[in-house]
């Protein structure tokens, strides 16, 4: 068609190429004559040039006919579109700007292709770094069900390299270098940083630039700013580049930043810990630890553990004391994670601790370590009923020192209190009163703080709440007084211990709204799971049990996320108090055998009373009950309530006794609330039975009597219903 008039090709071209421009044109039009026509061009911008021109032509002697619709990337070929655009520009076209996909579209797609139910944080990250592009998200679709989250939201998928790939070997060389410099800054990159970093005049930066923008990779978020469009082409480029080339890169964005803006900590530390030599090094560890302090200051926590960690490696290659600096930074990291909720990792950075002072000899670095951790924690700092015997020997060695400083010594104190948190071991309870005592004496507030956690942590919740409360209120003063956030919320939590002991049912839903909201406010980790326990375990005692275990199960996610130690061994618990108030415990019997597995004679009595309710009843005998030794902590009662609830199932007189001497000091509170995170049942419910077992009628009625008053107080209808059952009975 596009041949030569004499038939020699290259002949007249324009000839034919007009003759075919007009027959396509006419059968439009007849065809449009018959029906309505649209035509449809999907990536218009992939089109050769033969097809751009007739386009052109067609457009323009079939209009008002026929209706054309095109698809097109305006950044892919501006150059050949230009005369298109152009052209259709005159019949003034409507044009539609396609966004990317909104959220929810992202989560609908997700879930389509990856074929389950992804989590709101990964629908946020993969929606961010895709911008919401489809084919992005359905390529990070096919990786999120191949490899799971993680390699999700941190692997670009081959195929979306593919295409990236492409479209950047067709820009300049020049372009290319400066965008790999931009991709080492970030997803966004201050545009003076790029031109002092670049090693080469402005104009070339900015001609590359505009070249990164005309193309679609880049956009101008904000005046001297540039931000890829997408995560994954920053990632893409990044990860395309040898180390080598990277850590160089790194080296001049952290000089160029320093001469720019040497407050910018974050920034400097991030690219000098990349930069990776000996001789950055020493930047490395202090800028981390500036920017380190700044995110602290901001509550910031997960962002100070990823920079100390990154300290930490850094040290490795300075000179001078590195005992010393490996303590002290990694003392800094620990303590970063502790507060954020991450005590589990806490636990493995203070071992590490730990083996270098020893290995170093020096108990000054002994004595950094173990008052490295001036963080107070909800929850215990060691598995449930298990006791670091070497931490407890190194920290009274270095207690029977004449010159300890008193600040040490009190730092010390709490160290082994916390230690020793639950257990019969007198020097638990005595390293807190000293504790309290030094810190009474000097003259600082935070001191004086830990001395009264301490105090707190080392007295019995159920039986000594009076005074708990005591020391609970003047530490909320002293908090409040000084600012101490963390410790204002351990001061709510203590008074929500001693509200469910004294049974005020009032004074705990406050205290729990006042820990909630300060949780909240400040991002508490550790603080915002200890509020859900205390909503699981009100809701329980209300009777709403599906409330209950819809809080509890958020409990495990939430402690799972942070790591901590206790996730399953407290949702195993908190689940099977539900189920024993609703007689269906039978059902936990396989959940309980696999606890016991783990956790050893602790749960004897709890897999006997599984096994009764599943009508086991033979098994049951053949358990040992009443041989564990219970620690004399929070959990006491509960753990006795579930022994007494088996001992009356299996008739066991014999074992009454004992039970019901443990559990009248707490007659008349509900069993285990103290720790406002978990709840059995009425205690007088429990000795009221274990009485009629024995025979003991007078006394059975008397603790049934107060069972039903405890519940009325608590609004229990549950429980008062049982109480009032046995009281006719």
């Amino acid at each position: 068609l596009l041949g030569g008039g004499d038939g020699e090709p290259g002949g007249d071209v324009t000839a034919g190429r007009f003759r075919l421009h007009r027959a396509v044109a006419a059968w439009l039009s007849a065809a449009a004559a018959r029906s309505p026509v649209a035509v449809v061009l999907d990536d218009l911008h992939a089109a050769d040039a033969e097809t751009l021109l007739l386009l052109n032509s067609v457009t323009e002697m079939t209009a008002g006919t026929v209706l054309f619709v095109a698809a097109l990337r305006p950044a892919d070929n501006p150059e050949r579109l230009a005369d298109t655009m152009a052209v259709l520009a005159r019949r003034s076209p409507h044009r539609i700007q396609l966004g990317g996909l909104t959220t929810s579209e992202v989560e609908r797609l997700l879930g389509a292709l990856a074929r389950t139910t992804v989590d709101p944080d990964t629908v946020a990250a993969l929606a961010e770094r895709t911008g919401g592009n489809p084919f992005y998200v359905r390529e990070s679709a096919r990786l999120l069900a191949s490899e799971g989250t993680l390699v999700a939201t941190s692997d670009v998928p081959e195929g979306v390299r593919d295409v990236l790939r492409r479209r950047l070997s067709r820009l300049p060389s020049a372009a290319v270098s400066v965008l790999r410099l931009t991709a080492a800054v970030g997803r966004e990159a201050d545009v003076r940083t790029l031109v002092d970093a670049a090693g080469t005049d402005e104009g070339t930066v900015l001609q590359a630039l505009e070249a990164g923008l005309t193309a679609g990779l880049l956009t101008e978020p904000a005046p001297g700013r540039v931000r890829f469009v997408h995560g994954l082409v920053c990632d893409t480029i990044y990860t395309d580049l040898p180390q080598l080339r990277r850590t160089r890169l790194h080296a001049r964005i952290a000089a160029a930043t320093r001469r720019l803006t040497p407050d910018d900590y974050p920034a400097l530390a991030h690219h000098y810990a990349r930069a990776a030599s000996a001789d950055t090094a020493p930047l490395a560890v202090d800028y981390a630890v500036r920017a380190a302090e700044l995110a602290e200051r901001r509550y910031a926590y997960d962002a100070a553990i990823e920079l100390l960690s990154n300290a930490v490696d850094a040290a490795e290659t300075v000179a001078g004391d590195r005992d010393a600096l490996r303590v002290d930074l990694l003392g800094r990291l620990l303590r970063a994670q502790a507060r954020a909720g991450a005590v589990a990792a806490a636990q493995r950075t203070r071992a590490r601790t730990i083996d270098v002072a020893v290995a170093s000899g020096r108990d000054d670095l002994l004595v950094a370590t173990f008052t490295a951790w001036s963080v107070p924690t909800p929850w215990l700092t060691h598995e449930y009923g298990v006791v670091d015997d070497r931490v407890v020997e190194l920290l009274t060695r270095l207690l029977r020192a004449d010159d300890l400083d008193p600040v040490d010594r009190c730092r010390l104190l709490d160290a082994l209190a916390t230690e020793l948190d639950g257990e019969s071991d007198p020097r638990g309870v005595a390293a807190g009163r000293e504790a309290l005592a030094i810190s009474r004496r000097l003259g600082d507030p935070e001191l004086r703080a830990l001395g009264l956690a301490a105090r707190v942590r080392t007295m019995s919740y159920e039986r000594e709440a009076p005074h708990r409360r005591e020391l609970a209120l003047e530490l909320r003063d002293l908090a409040d007084e000084h600012g101490l956030v963390i410790y204002r919320s351990v001061a709510e939590q203590v008074l929500g211990h001693c509200a469910a002991a004294l049974n005020e049912p009032d004074e705990l839903r406050g205290g729990v709204a006042r820990q909630g909201r300060l949780a909240e406010t400040y991002q508490l980790k550790e603080a915002q799971v200890i509020h859900l326990c205390a909503l699981g375990a009100l809701a329980h005692v209300a009777g709403d049990f599906v409330a209950a275990r819809r809080h509890y199960d958020e409990v495990a996610v939430q402690m799972r996320r942070q790591g901590s130690l206790h996730a399953e061994a407290f949702h195993y618990f908190s689940v099977a108090t539900l189920l024993m108030s609703q007689r269906r415990f039978g059902e936990h019997l396989e959940p309980t055998r696999r606890v016991r597995g783990l956790l050893g004679p602790i749960v004897d009595d709890l897999l006997a009373l599984a096994l009764i309710e599943s009508g086991r009843v033979d098994e049951a005998r053949a358990m040992p009950i009443g041989r564990h030794t219970y620690r004399p902590d929070y959990f006491e009662s509960a753990l006795l309530t579930v022994r007494a609830m088996v001992i009356v199932a299996l008739g066991r007189r014999d074992l009454a006794q004992p039970v019901i001497d443990a559990l009248l000091p707490v007659r008349d509170q509900l069993a285990g609330f103290s720790t406002t995170a978990a709840v059995v049942r009425p205690v007088a419910l429990t000795l009221g039975e274990l009485f009629r077992l024995l025979g003991r009628t007078e006394e059975a009625t008397r603790h049934f009597t107060l069972a039903a008053g405890v519940a009325r107080r608590w609004e229990s209808p549950h429980w008062l219903a049982e109480a009032t059952a046995a009281l006719a009975g």
